[in-house]
């Protein structure tokens, strides 16, 4: 084999070599991205869901132990209900896309949740307020998972 045979070869090899290194970054690249779509999406979603509970929950505090429209009381509780079904629901997708770290904060705002969700009357704007917390607590560490902290 002589010299150009050699530049040739080694010409194709390292083409080939880019090639799969290429093609293998850009795969790395895309799953990461979709990744980090899918996460970013699954926290938008809880966090809505988390927002309405809580809001459910505050018009239905304000509302009192008797309230003037029963009707309306049933429709926040139900509301309250729907939000912490999205809520669990949104959790599981989200510890499959995120941290350990993103998803014991998710378990914790779930945990905030289901005890608004059963506390007393009175109790309610405690358990709001912690509900606030950990949700806090969730797009803190969701945004070091993110890098936008």
């Amino acid at each position: 084999m002589g010299v150009g045979d050699w530049a040739a070869f080694t010409a194709a090899f390292i083409s080939g070599a880019n090639i799969v290194v290429t093609t293998v970054l850009t795969r790395s690249r895309d799953r990461i991205s979709w990744s980090r779509e899918s996460l970013s999406d699954t926290l938008v979603t809880l966090l809505e869901a988390s927002w309405r509970s809580s809001d459910a929950a505050r018009e239905r505090h304000d509302l009192g132990p008797s309230p003037a429209d029963p009707a309306l009381a049933t429709r926040l509780e139900d509301t309250m209900e729907a939000g912490f079904g999205e809520l669990r629901a949104s959790l599981t997708r989200l510890r499959l896309f995120a941290s350990e770290r993103v998803g014991a904060a998710g378990v914790d705002l779930l945990i905030s949740h289901r005890e608004l969700r059963d506390a007393p009357l009175a109790d309610q704007p405690a358990r709001l307020d912690a509900v606030s917390a950990a949700r806090r607590r969730l797009i803190h560490a969701a945004r070091r998972d993110l890098n936008t902290d």
